[in-house]
């Protein structure tokens, strides 16, 4: 069996990659950038160029029984008021994905597509809803995501065959995020000033893997799963982390809101002096969503259960600093 993997340099995608090797399939690594780190000595065939372009994306899905999408859009720039963004993130999505039903449909291919934990979640209070519209009106990441999920499964009654995993926060090995993103490395440095009283979940990159191949092998076409694995406070995790790193904790301490309120009117201060922030406030609003997370994870239905938070943690310290994040 033959799987194509856009975006294997990245996290999950890397995760994947290697999950699929582990099980036999000959795997085709494709990105924008020259041969990431996280896939030299592996064996895999790499292909360089734009999955946004038809033709590019239909010569690499030629021969292959699997897409594996895990470099869909990310929009994580903010919107300021005013301002409007420099491409439409919406049409750009759009029109990415319905190149890639097109091309699997073309190919006979399952269409693997990771998605986010954000089309799983609707608030429930007056509170809740008021935050999630003033998050969407700043960050276009969730109606992106909402858009894609929604078009692979509109393809369905076409012949599509997708399966779609929706993780929530992703950690473990193997990560080249810009480290601007990267909790972990920036806690170890002492480059994160506080701490915040927010619930999270999280789940290792590798469980994510197993999760999608389980589903593909299960053929759960056109069912979003939804996976979950450790529920944690920010202090808890933040904890846990130092701990093992041998630093210690943020002294400071603050709500969510004021977090995030502060944040996002530093980066609207960088963002007019045309420079890049130091800390990207969108990661603390997509965990605000976690707040009204109350779906069963469909992990367990996989058969996969979840591996020690901790042993994700260690992973994670002993990449990031083999790679000179920390």
């Amino acid at each position: 069996m033959k799987a194509l993997v856009i975006g294997a340099g990245g996290h999950l995608g890397n995760a994947i990659t290697r999950a699929l090797l582990d099980r036999g399939w000959e795997v085709t690594a494709c990105g924008r950038r020259p041969l990431p780190l996280n896939l030299e000595g592996l064996p895999v065939r790499y292909l360089r160029g734009d999955a946004d372009n038809p033709r590019c994306l239909d010569e690499w899905t030629t021969g292959h029984d699997l897409i594996v999408d895990a470099a869909a859009p990310y929009p994580m720039s903010l919107i300021f008021p005013g301002r409007p963004p420099e491409a439409d993130p919406f049409a750009a999505a759009e029109a990415r994905t319905r190149h890639l039903i097109d091309a699997a449909l073309k190919h006979d291919a399952i269409l693997a597509y990771v998605g986010s934990f954000v089309t799983q979640v609707s608030p429930s209070t007056d509170a809740q809803r008021a935050r999630a519209g003033l998050i969407k009106l700043t960050l276009p990441y969730f109606q992106v995501k909402q858009l894609i999920e929604a078009q692979l499964l509109d393809a369905a009654p076409r012949g599509l065959r997708s399966v779609i995993v929706n993780p929530t926060y992703c950690l473990g090995p193997w990560d080249l995020h810009d480290r601007r993103v990267c909790t972990i490395p920036l806690l170890l440095c002492g480059e994160i000033p506080g701490r915040i009283s927010q619930m999270l979940n999280v789940i290792d990159v590798r469980d994510v893997a197993a999760a999608l191949l389980a589903a593909i092998e299960a053929r759960r076409y056109s069912e979003p799963l939804l996976t979950t694995a450790h529920a944690v406070s920010t202090e808890e995790l933040y904890a846990l982390v130092c701990r093992m790193g041998g630093v210690p904790m943020p002294r400071l301490s603050s709500s969510t809101n004021f977090a995030m309120f502060t944040s996002y009117l530093t980066e609207l201060l960088y963002s007019a002096m045309g420079q890049q922030t130091p800390i990207i406030s969108a990661g603390m609003m997509m965990a605000t969503a976690i707040d009204y997370l109350d779906r069963p994870s469909a992990l367990s239905e996989t058969g996969i259960a979840p591996r020690p938070l901790g042993e994700t943690i260690r992973d994670a310290i002993t990449w990031y600093r083999a790679i000179g994040y920390c």
